[in-house]
């Protein structure tokens, strides 16, 4: 185990903290180390409509210029119960309520420097419901059957480890 010996607050953000701590190695060895407090976590939410077609999403990404597919969700503070997160976001960026929430699993979205996690729930028995999304998003909603998904992971069409991941997590609950 590694032992921390100090922190100090390298970024302080409403988005994101940035800490570097100087830890002590099991060999003796000391380093610094640069992490992210925890603020919160993240949902990711799989909406199967009555015609078991399922939602895929195309947002623009700034850091890599190019639009990604990805499913609807985002940020849930430390505090904001994970269910009430998750049909948030997807009234936020679909415009849709899911009456039916089950958690699929969960994985760290960065282990290396951060413990927080992504939540993926199946969303089912959608209903039309919206919230207000935020600003610096711009989400083309498209509906697709699982071998059209696969096609596209197949073609390399989908480029987000978030949705990979989230779907590995689908087709195994699946069995």
């Amino acid at each position: 185990m590694w032992k921390k010996i100090a922190s100090k607050i390298l970024l302080d953000h409403p988005r994101l903290k940035v800490l570097e701590d100087e830890v002590e190695l099991p060999n003796g060895h000391t380093t610094q180390y640069l992490k992210f407090e925890t603020i919160g976590n993240g949902v990711t939410v799989i909406a199967v409509n009555s015609e078991g077609k399922i939602l895929l999403q195309k947002e623009y990404s700034y850091p890599t210029d190019e639009e990604l597919y990805q499913f609807p969700g985002g940020f849930v503070p430390l505090g904001e119960d994970l269910l009430h997160g998750a049909n948030r976001e997807l009234m936020e960026e679909a415009d849709l309520k899911a009456n039916h929430l089950v958690e699929l699993g969960s994985y760290y979205m960065n282990n290396r420097r951060s413990n927080s996690k992504m939540y993926v729930y199946l969303g089912l028995d959608l209903q039309s419901e919206s919230l207000a999304g935020d600003l610096e998003e711009d989400i083309q909603s498209y509906w697709f059957s699982e071998a059209e998904i696969e096609e596209l992971i197949k073609n390399s069409e989908i480029k987000n480890f978030s949705v990979l991941a989230a779907w590995s997590l689908y087709k195994l609950k699946q069995n």
